[in-house]
C-alpha cells in the first residue's frame, strides 16, 4: 500500500467502502424479497401438492414454481448489480481522485523546481482557498523565511571574514615591515608588538563573542536565579561612570523592586551592552531612562536614549551579527558588531523577547520582555 500513489490509494478505500455498501444494500433486497416471496412460495406448493398428477415436472430433483423462478432471478439480478456498480463506482473514483489531485501534482513539480537560486521566487498559488491553496501560500511563506535565513547568513559570513581580516592584515603588514626593515630599532619592536596584541585582543574578544552566540542556548539552562533589577543597573552604572562622566550623560532607572528570573550573567550582559550603546551613540549631555513594568507573568524594561536615533530601514537588520548602521563610526568606537547580537541570542535564552522602536531623529528605545 505504501508504493501505491496517492489517487490509487484513494481509489482502493473509496472501492472498499463502496463495495461494502453496495454488498449491504444487496444482501438486505434480498433478505426483504425472501420475506415477501416465502407468503407466495407456500400457496402454490400446497396447491401443486393436492392436485398434481404423480408425473409433474421436477427440475434438478426440486419442484420449481414461478414465483421460485422469479426470486431466483431477483437474486441474480442484485449481486450482478452490486458488482456493475461496484466497478463502476471505482472507476469514477479513480478519474474523480486523479481531477482532485492534479493542483497536488502540479505543487510537487512546483516544489521540485525549488533550489537555493530560486527562493524568492515563490509557487503560483491556485484561485481556490482548498487545502492545496493554503498549503501553497504556507510553502511560499516558508520560502520567504528560508531565503531571508540565507541572506542573513551570507551577509553574515561576508561581514565575519570582514571583520577577522581587518586584524590579520594589521598583523601581516606589521610583520612584512619589521622583516623588510633590517635596520628596525627596539622601538619598532616594541611600537609592533603594542599593535599586535591590540590586534590579537580584537580577535579574541571576536572569537569568544562567536562561542557565547554559539552555545547560549545551553548556558542559558544553569546557574538561573531571581535577579532584583535596581541593583543590577547600579552596578552597571557604576561600570560605565567613566563613560558616563566623559559625555555629561545621565541616567535615571525606575525598576522598584522587580526581579527577573533568568542566568545572572546573561541578565547583566544584556542590560551591560544595551547601556553602553545608549552612552556611546547618545548626544553628550544626554540621558538615558530605564523603566521596568510588570505584565502578568513577566517584566518588560525600556533601554532609551536620545540620541540621533536609527532609520527605520536599519532596524530590521540591527540584531544580525556584524550588522552596522553607521560602519565607521562603530569601528571608531571599538565595536566588533556582534553587541545587539548577543543581547537577541541571550534574552532568547532566557526565555524573553526584544523589540527596537526609532524613528531615525530622536533616540532609539529597545524593549526587553523576561519572565519574572
Amino acid at each position: 500500500m505504501k508504493r501505491l500513489t496517492l489517487q490509487w490509494r484513494i481509489t482502493l478505500l473509496t472501492a472498499l467502502v463502496l463495495a461494502a455498501c453496495s454488498i449491504a444494500l444487496t444482501a438486505a433486497s434480498i433478505v426483504n424479497a425472501d420475506r415477501a416471496f416465502v407468503p407466495l412460495l407456500e400457496l402454490p406448493m400446497k396447491t401443486v401438492e393436492a392436485t398434481a398428477p404423480p408425473t409433474s415436472m421436477v427440475v434438478a430433483g426440486v419442484e420449481s414454481t414461478p414465483a421460485q423462478l422469479a426470486k431466483q432471478q431477483f437474486s441474480l439480478s442484485s449481486i450482478l448489480f452490486c458488482v456493475v456498480v461496484t466497478a463502476a463506482g471505482t472507476t469514477a473514483a479513480y478519474l474523480l481522485a486523479g481531477k482532485a489531485l492534479r493542483p497536488l501534482r502540479e505543487l510537487t513539480n512546483a516544489v521540485e523546481a525549488v533550489n537555493e537560486k530560486n527562493l524568492s521566487h515563490p509557487l503560483p498559488t491556485a484561485a481556490a482557498q482548498d487545502e492545496v491553496g493554503i498549503l501553497t501560500a504556507n510553502f511560499n511563506r516558508m520560502l520567504h523565511r528560508l531565503d531571508d535565513a540565507f541572506l542573513r547568513q551570507k551577509r553574515f559570513t561576508a561581514n565575519a571574514a570582514h571583520e577577522l581580516k581587518t586584524p590579520l592584515a594589521t598583523l601581516k603588514t606589521g610583520v612584512q615591515v619589521l622583516k623588510a626593515d633590517r635596520s628596525a630599532s627596539l622601538t619598532d619592536y616594541q611600537d609592533h608588538a603594542e599593535k599586535t596584541l591590540h590586534s590579537v585582543d580584537r580577535l579574541s574578544r571576536i572569537v569568544d563573542d562567536l562561542l557565547l552566540l554559539a552555545s547560549a542556548s545551553d548556558t542559558a539552562r544553569h546557574d538561573r536565579e531571581e535577579v532584583m533589577l535596581e541593583p543590577l543597573f547600579e552596578a552597571i552604572q557604576d561600570e560605565l561612570v567613566f563613560q558616563l562622566e566623559s559625555r555629561r550623560i545621565t541616567c535615571t532607572a525606575e525598576c522598584g523592586e522587580l526581579t527577573v528570573t533568568g542566568n545572572p550573567a546573561f541578565l547583566y550582559r544584556i542590560f551591560f551592552n544595551l547601556m553602553e550603546n545608549a552612552c556611546k551613540y547618545g548626544h553628550d549631555g544626554g540621558h538615558i531612562w530605564i523603566h521596568a513594568a510588570r505584565q502578568g507573568n513577566r517584566v518588560s524594561v525600556l533601554v532609551q536614549d536620545d540620541g540621533p536615533g536609527i532609520s527605520p530601514e536599519h532596524l530590521p537588520y540591527i540584531f544580525d551579527a556584524f550588522y552596522r548602521v553607521d560602519k565607521s563610526r562603530s569601528r571608531e568606537m571599538g565595536g566588533s558588531g556582534l553587541g545587539l547580537s548577543l543581547v537577541k541570542t541571550m534574552v532568547e535564552a532566557e526565555g524573553g523577547s526584544i523589540t527596537a522602536q526609532s524613528d531615525g531623529t530622536t533616540g532609539t528605545s529597545f524593549v526587553v520582555t523576561l519572565p519574572v
